[in-house]
């Protein structure tokens, strides 16, 4: 593990050495999307989806510049998403709403076009987004629940597809603007026990979480 952490310095800081940089910053309000699959119907709880969301990231972007429109895209990115989530057996759904707080880190591919107006360039994204799950906070549910236990991973992997506009506004500042899909990879339920039952949250259901959003910022 020491080795390969070494080796992935080493890589980062030729890599650094080789290309131009840019940092900037990032604002991206998003709809918060979740996909719910039932994978057990002989358990007697049917999982589904409890409806989305409108949530927010923001944080620091770095590019490594490869030629004039080609670039090497990573940052963090704090993110508070909503996980809904819906249980339903006989008689009775539970309904609950969770705020996942967490870290993305973007590793994408960036291209841009030549000027389409003056200072004005296309750019497309697409890549991987790694996503840490810090902190697991109850926020509702319904019927009330004065209980709650974790059932979320602390890890997931999203596909990230983007793309916008970047206008330059001085030597080496930028505005832009654009839209972007991830797509979440990853069952992000854990292996807690059901309650009531002995079932498995992971086993029982699949559960994905997807945004789609607008994003804003400045690089300089």
């Amino acid at each position: 593990m020491k080795k390969i952490s070494l080796l992935f310095l080493s890589c980062f800081l030729a890599v650094a050495g080789f290309s131009q940089v840019t940092l900037g910053l990032r604002l991206s309000p998003a709809l918060s999307l979740n996909r719910v699959k039932d994978l057990n119907s002989a358990d007697g709880v049917e999982f589904s989806n409890n409806s989305s969301g409108v949530r927010f990231a923001f944080g620091p972007t770095v590019d490594f510049h490869f030629g004039e429109n080609y670039a090497f895209s990573t940052g963090a990115w704090y993110l508070s998403s909503r996980a809904g989530l819906s249980q339903s057996v006989p008689g009775l759904t539970y309904k609950e709403i969770v705020s996942l707080q967490s870290v993305q880190i973007p590793v994408t591919f960036k291209a841009y076009t030549n000027e389409i107006a003056t200072n004005m360039k296309l750019y497309f994204q697409l890549g991987g987004l790694a996503t840490f799950n810090f902190y697991e906070k109850f926020k509702e549910s319904t019927p009330s629940n004065s209980s709650y236990d974790d059932k979320y991973n602390v890890f997931d992997v999203s596909l990230y597809v983007g793309a916008g506009v970047s206008y330059k506004i001085g030597e080496s500042n930028a505005l832009f603007g654009g839209f972007y899909y991830s797509r979440g990879l990853m069952n992000m339920l854990d292996g807690s026990t059901i309650p009531g039952t002995s079932d498995r949250y992971k086993k029982a259901a699949k559960y994905n979480n997807d945004l789609v959003g607008l994003e804003v910022g400045i690089t300089f």
